[in-house]
């Protein structure tokens, strides 16, 4: 299932898209599993062979999830070899590579999982995360535009390509920004962290009304909050 940004996209410093990239990319892990099929190569199912590759998988998942790069490296190259025509390990095996800033080893992966599953949007928006690392912002909008035609739903790449598309400037950035978060709420109306960042373009643009729209929904739901937290 795809899901809205995380609240942590929206604190001061986590809004430069190359910070919002590493956070993102546990989430993405599993959406990438989600979105491909095991098709070559793959022990039958009920099978001791079938069971040792889907532990192989999961454990390199739930390593790369909190951090373990060791044995995210040992069974995540692991589950590659062993079903080399998977999208998802070798999509995965990217992810880490890209985490640890290795990113023409990531670049190698990626490329290899969307052989393998060319119209796949997670893979087009793990390339766009490359490239925004990378420093290529007009390659990471176009991968990420690419995204987001496949799956108008993968919010995480709509508002990624949001970010880029401000990073890299222009005469109508700004709007553009408006308008991706504006899709992510029509989608989310509740994100509320889509509504801060509406809040913040809005008053950047000085669009009074939709800060002021903005800023009651989220008075709204601050209600429950402690103080501290208000």
């Amino acid at each position: 299932m795809v899901r809205e940004p995380s609240n942590s996209c929206c604190r001061p410093s986590a809004t430069h898209p190359r910070v919002v990239a590493l956070l993102l990319l546990c989430g993405v892990l599993a959406l990438v599993l989600a979105g491909c099929r095991c098709t070559s190569k793959v022990p039958e199912k009920g099978s001791k062979a079938y069971a040792d590759v889907v532990s192989t998988f999961y454990v390199g998942l739930a390593a790369l999830q909190v951090g373990d790069d060791v044995r995210a490296e040992d069974k995540v190259a692991q589950f590659a070899k062993q079903v080399p025509g998977e999208p998802a390990g070798w999509a995965n095996w990217g992810v880490l590579a890209l985490r640890q800033r290795n990113y023409d080893a990531a670049a190698q992966r990626l490329d290899h999982a969307r052989q393998l599953a060319p119209r796949n949007d997670q893979i087009e928006y793990l390339l766009g995360l490359l490239e925004s690392e990378r420093g290529h912002s007009a390659e990471a909008i176009a991968l990420l535009r690419k995204a987001v035609e496949l799956n108008p739903q993968n919010l995480r790449a709509t508002y990624q390509l949001a970010q880029e598309i401000e990073r890299q400037g222009g005469a109508n950035s700004d709007g553009e920004f408006q308008q991706a978060v504006q899709e992510i709420l029509a989608m989310r109306p509740d994100n509320l962290a889509a509504l801060l960042e509406l809040s913040r373009i809005a008053a950047k643009r000085a669009d009074p009304v939709t800060l002021k729209s903005a800023m009651a929904q989220i008075k709204d739901r601050l209600s429950g909050w402690p103080p501290e937290v208000q």
